[in-house]
């Protein structure tokens, strides 16, 4: 018997019993659509989670003082002149001080912190702002020490019900948790970067962002003229990163004239934690998710061990005029093959369907993988191979004399 008679006769017995055929690959279908639905959907979560994380933090660096040097005096922090010569070589992008301080907010009654980066013009060209709702700041703002600032637009809808509403109205933030409660413009909705993984947590206590310009900053908490720990700097060309901190350590030595005291380092911006976090919870999901295809092969083989039962004496006929037990065991394997390989397409199909329909849900645009894809096909295939062997190999090696003597 040939494979085309074969498959002719595989359609034909699951054509006969439809309902059956369908209830066994549904199994299957709902397997491989759960692979793909939370596969899909954990990556594109993820990669808004991490994405403008990664963005931000390609082609810059972090440049610190040493202060546990024994060389250290606090002469040697950098401030505006240092960043002027710094840029006056003309061999880097953009400088800016690179200082955070904690926040305490009022959210109604309760109280919050929140991470405040003090800015300057080229600190809003290293890490800029997605702008929700209002402006950023103008040159006026960096220069007047007026008390504006940019809040983000979780802080914006936890307080004024939207992003638009939060613009012209005010907000006392303290500094530390003990610090006095100062009253500040809103002039800007900037997007919380993490966002994304508010929604995923479902809660309220995760980072809160603000930002404040640098004259702003020295003028009311006193600390103009201390000079700056930290500066961030970005290359101007990606690429050649590696060489650019190479030449930032020989520039600075240049300037101040002190060896071994500063520090050059990628700028870090968690994108790479939330990713090993973010994979570790991807690969836990669709494991879990992969169970109920290892559930749809049983029923599988089930349903294929039943189906030998009631087509003995068939079985019992078919080698009395000449089948081989090979041509048995062919049958009843390629029906079980069938029976998962178009679950699986079937599967695949409502998956992408689902991803689609929960990514709308949840605002998160799915990402899916071909690769994946093929290789849930696959797996779909080899589980019908793997549980379909067993009740093939019980149909072939059937005594045809018994086989005809069933009822």
């Amino acid at each position: 018997m040939n494979f085309l008679e074969v498959l002719k006769g595989a359609i034909k017995n699951l054509k006969g019993n439809k309902i059956r055929s369908f209830l066994t690959m549904l199994g299957i279908i709902i397997g491989i659509s759960s692979v793909i639905t939370m596969s899909s959907i954990g990556k594109g979560g993820q990669e808004n989670i991490t994405g403008n994380l990664k963005k931000g933090g390609y082609g810059k660096f972090a440049v610190s003082v040493d202060k546990s040097e024994e060389s250290f005096r606090w002469k040697y922090l950098f401030d505006k002149n240092v960043i002027e010569k710094l840029k006056d070589t003309k061999e880097f992008g953009n400088i800016s001080p690179d200082i955070t301080a904690r926040m305490r907010i009022k959210i109604g009654k309760m109280n919050a912190f929140s991470y405040l980066e003090v800015t300057t013009p080229d600190f809003e060209i290293i890490e800029p702002a997605t702008m929700v709702s209002g402006r950023g700041f103008l040159p006026l703002d960096y220069s007047s020490g007026e008390k504006n600032i940019v809040i983000d637009n979780v802080t914006a809808r936890q307080i004024y019900k939207n992003e638009q509403n939060a613009i012209g109205k005010t907000i006392d933030i303290a500094k530390g948790w003990k610090g006095k409660e100062i009253t500040y413009n809103i002039v800007g909705v900037m997007k919380n970067p993490i966002e994304q993984m508010a929604k995923v947590m479902g809660g309220n206590r995760f980072p809160r962002f603000l930002r404040m310009p640098l004259n702003t900053y020295e003028k009311i908490y006193g600390e103009k003229g201390n000079g700056y720990t930290d500066l961030v700097v970005s290359s101007k060309n990606p690429e050649n990163i590696a060489t650019d901190m190479k030449n930032m350590k020989i520039q600075l030595e240049k300037i101040t004239g002190i060896k071994e005291l500063y520090e050059v380092s990628i700028k870090n911006t968690g994108a790479e934690s939330f990713d090993k976090i973010l994979d570790t919870l991807n690969i836990f999901v669709t494991f879990v998710a992969g169970i109920s295809l290892f559930v749809g092969g049983i029923g599988v083989m089930n349903i294929m061990l039943v189906s030998v039962i009631e087509r003995t004496k068939e079985i019992g006929i078919r080698k009395a005029i000449g089948a081989t037990n090979k041509d048995i065991l062919l049958q009843f394997l390629t029906e079980s093959i069938i029976l998962t390989g178009f679950g699986g397409i079937l599967g695949i199909v409502f998956g992408v369907i689902f991803a689609l329909g929960i990514g709308e849900v949840v605002d998160i645009k799915p990402i899916f993988s071909i690769y994946s894809i093929f290789i849930s096909l696959g797996v779909s295939t080899l589980i019908g191979v793997m549980f379909g062997v067993a009740p093939a190999r019980k149909a072939s090696k059937l005594n045809p004399i018994d086989a005809l003597r069933s009822d």
